[in-house]
């Protein structure tokens, strides 16, 4: 069973974090929402305090994890937050139908599988992990998905979740994001409530285009990992897109 950590009372808001991250990633933006949500906040599996269970876990599986643990919480509909690679396991989740979502947040996230160059990309990365260790790779890494002139707290802060993971646990993530599908037609088509909230200085993930008029869309003033580097603006952002 994942690791989570649970706090405040209302409508269930379930946290999931994406590469180089870790449920500890949402602490800010978490307390903020606690005042008036149930937000639950999970580890993946090798990362944080989650272990791995098995010795590798799809992006479907992830998703799996997750409904497992808020069907054991007597959860049954709850609206998920998937940050990068999160919106991946939450679009799963939606996609193949693995949860009773009430609605599905994409926070600087995308939709569309990886292309050849980004798999030899995350091969490399793999294999980097292997030799040299996670904490190197973290040092050498985290900086990338921050903006200039970013807050060096919150990179320090980020620094520190990101290297609470297994070498297992950020091998099995590369791997999961290698081989997911794509998920543009479904995200041009589905009727389930979904917002995007994009990062104005984000420069890892590409913007959502869709055809779905249906979506929300909003953009806060920050990079990648605006919810250590801005949770004030992230928390208010959410707060807006939620529905009720």
């Amino acid at each position: 069973m994942l690791a989570y950590k649970r706090k405040g009372q209302g409508q269930p808001l379930v946290f999931i974090h994406g590469f180089l991250s870790g449920g500890q990633s949402f602490q800010f933006v978490a307390d903020d929402l606690s005042a008036h949500y149930d937000v639950i906040v999970v580890d993946l599996p090798g990362i944080g305090r989650s272990v791995m269970e098995k010795t590798q876990y799809t992006i479907e599986q992830y998703a799996e994890q997750i409904e497992e643990l808020l069907q054991s919480m007597g959860v049954y509909k709850a609206i998920w937050i998937g940050h990068s690679m999160g919106g991946y396991i939450a679009l799963a989740a939606a996609q193949q139908k693995i949860a009773h979502m009430k609605q599905l947040v994409l926070l600087f996230s995308g939709v569309g599988a990886d292309s050849e160059e980004a798999k030899k990309k995350r091969q490399s990365q793999q294999q980097e992990i292997a030799e040299q260790g996670t904490e190197a790779f973290v040092d050498r890494m985290i900086n990338n998905f921050f903006p200039p002139n970013s807050p060096q707290e919150a990179i320090e802060f980020m620094r520190n979740v990101a290297k609470d993971a297994t070498a297992d646990g950020m091998d099995n993530e590369l791997w999961a994001m290698q081989h997911r599908v794509d998920q543009q037609q479904f995200i041009n088509t589905t009727t389930l409530p979904i917002a995007i909230i994009e990062g104005a200085n984000d420069d890892i993930m590409p913007k959502i285009n869709t055809t779905n008029q249906s979506i929300q869309r909003i953009e806060v003033p920050t990079g990648h990992f605006g919810m250590a580097e801005n949770p004030q603006a992230v928390a208010a952002a959410l707060k807006k897109v939620f529905i009720t």
